[in-house]
């Protein structure tokens, strides 16, 4: 009776063993991407979110990378929320981060470099070289954007700072909120126009590459 039961039992056998087996690739690390603004600007209230109207974040650098070793490259770290079909978008920025070699500063010097601002705000800076500078784009194309020399009360706290990484990227996430005014020279009257920011929230994120 065995020797029966074997009998029906290898064909079974060899059946499995040429199965080729299922290959599951490894999970992907991801992270969650959140981002809007909500303010009032030149009286308007605007409020902008991740997703909506095609509004998301586009983060980006401006980089000096030096040839020589005993020069420091340095980095402004910019966060821009626009939208590929409606008109209106913001940027902020936020610099210099230096550094000797490589094509990027650390993780560690990433993360420092957002930290410190935890218990020292940033100060308005011409073109965010020591600190931080605004540019927003109302909808018919103006640019306007912070002046660190402005006579006009202007604040800017950065909180909610964290940090993640997916396969490609190290991110910082914050928020932002200011208050300032932002200029655009007339090309008519030669004079600044301007436009007040009243309680602005920005919330995005920065990436080390």
């Amino acid at each position: 009776m065995k020797k029966n039961v074997f009998f029906y039992l290898l064909p079974i056998l060899f059946l499995i063993s040429c199965i080729e087996h299922e290959i599951i690739p490894a999970p992907k690390q991801t992270v969650v991407l959140t981002s809007s603004f909500r303010g009032v600007i030149g009286g308007t209230d605007i409020k902008w979110l991740q997703n909506v109207d095609d509004y998301t974040c586009s983060p980006s650098q401006d980089k000096l990378i030096t040839s020589s070793s005993d020069k420091l490259n340095s980095a402004i770290y910019k966060s821009k929320i626009s939208s590929n079909s409606a008109k209106g978008q913001i940027q902020i920025a936020l610099g210099s981060i230096y550094w000797i070699n490589d094509a990027y500063a650390t993780k560690l010097m990433f993360s420092n470099f957002f930290d410190a601002f935890k218990t020292n705000p940033p100060t308005y800076s011409v073109g965010a070289k020591q600190g931080f500078e605004v540019k927003y784009t109302d909808n018919i194309g103006t640019e306007w954007v912070s002046d660190s020399a402005s006579v006009s009360p202007q604040n800017v706290t950065i909180s909610n700072i964290s940090y993640d990484s997916d396969l490609s990227k190290d991110y910082c996430f914050f928020t932002l909120t200011f208050n300032c005014h932002l200029y655009h020279l007339n090309p008519v009257t030669k004079n600044n126009d301007f436009l007040e920011v009243k309680n602005a929230i920005f919330k995005g994120w920065f990436t080390r590459q």
